[in-house]
């Protein structure tokens, strides 16, 4: 199982869906991004699979851009996609162009900065950004830890697309302030499979356990259940 952290994130952002499959045997890694270039940061993807001892296709799951980064992962090292209010490119279009095409939502005011450059995200906005429905002192957890986000990724065009050859899953996020619903249900009609989770942007923490469930039984070949 691959696991692969969005734009401002770090790795950690993991921690408990890893420590959750890993209980449950499930072989993990962790990708951990903020490369330079969106190539640089699908081979630091790449270099995450070498870690695991299970050999074979891995399941890649990505949230936010990390959707992007596995995206461009050689099909045959993928079993199968997992898309967490990420993005899903095709081929030729960008991170950025894919959020200006859709409605405006408060990742575009909560980002400090310059946007083809570096950017920040305002500490006042991230929690409710990005964790609007975790309690103050989780939110404020998770918030402490993100990083500057250098934008060029964001601006360099998807040049292959594993989803056109692996099946996929996508997990519409409802009440997701950073990356509008409806370009997530865009994104979902590519998809093998579609879910919706009545979730804010980080999935990851609000709703772990249920991340958990969904790739475990990716990765046990069990029957997917819906979860709100």
């Amino acid at each position: 199982m691959l696991l692969v952290h969005g734009a401002w994130l770090t790795g950690h952002v993991w921690d408990g869906v890893a420590a959750g499959l890993r209980a449950r045997g499930v072989a993990v890694t962790v990708a951990e991004l903020h490369r330079g270039s969106l190539a640089a940061d699908i081979a630091a993807a790449e270099t995450a699979l070498d870690q695991l001892s299970t050999g074979g296709p891995a399941i890649a799951c990505g949230h936010s851009y990390g959707g992007a980064v596995i995206t461009g992962l050689p099909p045959r090292r993928i079993d199968h996609l997992v898309y967490l209010a990420a993005t899903m490119p095709d081929r030729g279009e960008t991170a950025l162009g894919l959020l200006a095409s859709a409605p405006p939502t408060d990742l575009g005011t909560s980002m400090l900065g310059d946007p083809a450059g570096t950017t920040t995200i305002d500490p006042k906005a991230a929690g409710r950004l990005f964790h609007a429905q975790l309690g103050e002192e989780e939110r404020a957890r998770h918030t402490v830890e993100l990083v500057p986000q250098m934008m060029t990724p964001a601006h360099q065009p998807t040049t292959s697309a594993a989803w056109h050859q692996r099946p996929s899953t996508y997990v519409v996020c409802t009440e997701d302030r950073a990356m509008h619903p409806d370009l997530q249900r865009r994104f979902a009609a590519r998809a093998t499979r579609a879910l919706s989770w009545h979730s804010d942007h980080g999935v990851f923490a609000s709703h772990e356990e249920e991340t958990v469930e969904l790739l475990h039984q990716l990765a046990t070949g069990s029957r997917l259940t819906p979860a709100d």
